[in-house]
């Protein structure tokens, strides 16, 4: 469990020394309170009598308060309290207690008034009464800044979170281009081959033959091997996620296990039932795992494991979210100067969809108010401050203020409603990689300029022969390379797929059911459990039986009631 939260926090740590809003401040046009009570007559920040709401906190282990800060006294809270909204702490855990603290509050009775909600949890506490109808609030108070971060993925997110017309949360929307698994491979390790980039399965399989038996770090020791994957959650959605390979073939998961997809036929169909392309997929990751250029010690590895294999040398391809090659590339060049960690399009796989990825919905999480709270604006109050302050700062102290310096300010993870840009990945490397092309900064925005400032720093070391990871400005200029900068970063990939329109798309218009959900887990569990025993040596057929026993199990009924929203949706069109 340590290892995990470390390894998290080395991202989220990474992520904030650098994280811009979601506009530049030069042409922000944020509203003051002042300018909000003048043109609109009302105020959509705060209150003139104050107002106390009860909140719950939780922070990772490793967490760190910039300068002074702490839980009562931050940039955050202080906005909050100059907008005459006090937050009252009603508890402040580890954020593994989290989870069961809220549940165990709620059975008291005494519960925060905001907290975040999982979109499998919203549907229950909207059936249960526990959460607050926004619909008038969002409506009369929503900021036209925080209307446009709603309409980021076209409103969809929104759509899927009304209930019989009615709204009940707020999401915190995350770009799901972002989040979808790419693959990560060793260059160096391919040139010291004389291996080009695997563009089919069959050359993957003799990339990572090559990475297990010929020495790709030319040490003269048997200590590498080709394909790292997660065993402990196969579709997970961080590092070591086994999803890209059964895109590859035309089968499709998510990081749940339910990925709904529509047919040729317009249908929705659950992504896994391309039998015969997943036993293709199943025969390939068998003969990968008996020649042992799929790691036989994937069973126990979580996505934390794969990081420090991947750092350390060990293994030479995973698959993850854009962000997965980050930190395993700077821990490499700290063994080897030479180590050339980069992003490459999926194979082809001969699938009915080769190489395409999945996309799932925007939602990362649901902002919510409880249902006894006197003030159930306060939500979308609170939410217009996040979205001017994180995306639309005046200028550059407001930025470090509520974004974060690490050093005075600890900035968006002190806010009580977390959200992040939706566009920064592309916006960013479509400006960074310019800049380092062109020499230009010109049009940058403060974070963009800081990041190809590191870049700049860490190529001019490689060219003059003094690599050194271990110091601050290359140790970032690495990370930032491995994202936005090289020709063979990870936005350089998921951009040519997007040109490409290279995903499928989830075909969810609505959350599951309760009755939905409550199977989703067993389901999940009976896919995992098949395939790993598939993979280490079951036959391959045995995905047919089940197929049956999973539709049996309730994938039919999830199936059945997305096909019938559909319709439901149509009729209403």
């Amino acid at each position: 469990m340590k290892r995990k939260v470390i390894y998290g926090m080395m991202i989220a740590a990474l992520l904030s020394s650098i994280l811009p809003g979601c506009g530049d401040f030069q042409d922000n046009k944020a509203e003051s309170k002042e300018e909000a009570t003048l043109t609109g007559g009302k105020d959509l920040y705060g209150y003139e009598e104050p107002i106390t709401l009860k909140v719950g906190l939780s922070y990772a282990l490793d967490f760190v308060w910039a300068g002074e800060e702490n839980p009562e006294n931050n940039s955050w809270m202080d906005l909050y309290r100059e907008h005459n909204i006090y937050p009252e702490i009603l508890y402040n855990v580890d954020i593994s207690q989290a989870d069961s603290k809220l549940s165990t509050a709620m059975i008291s009775g005494n519960y925060p008034d905001i907290f975040q909600a999982s979109t499998s949890d919203y549907l229950n506490y909207v059936g249960e009464g526990v959460v607050a109808d926004i619909t008038e609030a969002y409506e009369k108070y929503a900021s036209d800044q925080l209307k446009e971060y709603m309409m980021s993925d076209g409103g969809e997110a929104l759509r899927i979170l009304t209930v019989d017309g009615k709204l009940y949360g707020l999401p915190r929307l995350g770009n799901p281009y972002e989040e979808c698994s790419i693959m990560f491979i060793r260059q160096d390790w391919l040139d010291n081959l004389n291996l080009e980039v695997p563009e089919t399965m069959d050359e993957l399989k003799e990339a990572a033959h090559a990475f297990t038996y010929g020495d790709p770090d030319g040490n003269g020791v048997h200590d590498t091997y080709g394909i790292a994957m997660n065993g402990i959650d196969l579709f997970s959605d961080t590092i070591g996620d086994s999803n890209p390979i059964f895109n590859a073939f035309g089968a499709y998961f998510g990081s749940d296990g339910m990925a709904l997809i529509e047919n040729e036929d317009g249908e929705i169909v659950w992504g896994g039932a391309n039998g015969e392309g997943m036993k293709s997929a199943l025969t390939l990751l068998q003969e990968l795992y008996q020649d042992g250029s799929l790691t036989n010690d994937f069973l126990t590895m979580d996505g934390d494991a794969i990081f420090e294999e991947a750092g350390t040398g060990r293994c030479g391809i995973w698959f993850g979210p854009s962000w997965a090659g980050m930190i395993p590339a700077v821990n490499a060049a700290m063994l080897d100067k030479n180590a050339h960690v980069v992003a490459v399009p999926l194979p082809d796989g001969g699938g009915s969809e080769d190489g395409k990825a999945y996309l799932s919905h925007s939602i990362n999480e649901i902002h919510c108010i409880s249902s006894k709270c006197e003030n159930p604006e306060a939500l979308v109050k609170m939410m217009n401050l996040s979205v001017q302050k994180i995306c639309n700062p005046k200028d550059e102290e407001e930025y470090r203020k509520y974004n974060g310096d690490n050093v005075q300010y600890t900035g968006w993870k002190a806010s009580l409603l977390q959200l992040q840009p939706y566009d920064k990945g592309s916006e960013n490397w479509k400006a960074e990689s310019r800049a380092l092309k062109t020499g230009e900064s010109d049009g940058l925005n403060l974070s963009q300029h800081a990041e190809v400032g590191y870049m700049r720093e860490y190529l001019q070391a490689m060219e003059e022969g003094r690599v050194d990871p271990e110091d601050k400005g290359q140790y970032m200029g690495i990370t930032m390379y491995t994202l936005y900068g090289d020709p063979q970063s990870a936005w350089a990939v998921i951009s040519e797929m997007m040109e490409k329109d290279d995903f499928i798309k989830s075909a969810n218009s609505t959350l599951p059911s309760s009755e939905v959900t409550e199977v989703a887990g067993t389901l999940k569990n009976l896919t995992t459990e098949t395939i790993i025993k598939i993979i280490t040596g079951d036959p391959v057929e045995d995905y047919d039986s089940f197929l049956d026993t999973w539709y049996a199990l309730g994938g039919q009924k999830a199936v059945r009631d997305a096909n019938d929203q559909k319709k439901e949706a149509a009729v209403k069109e």
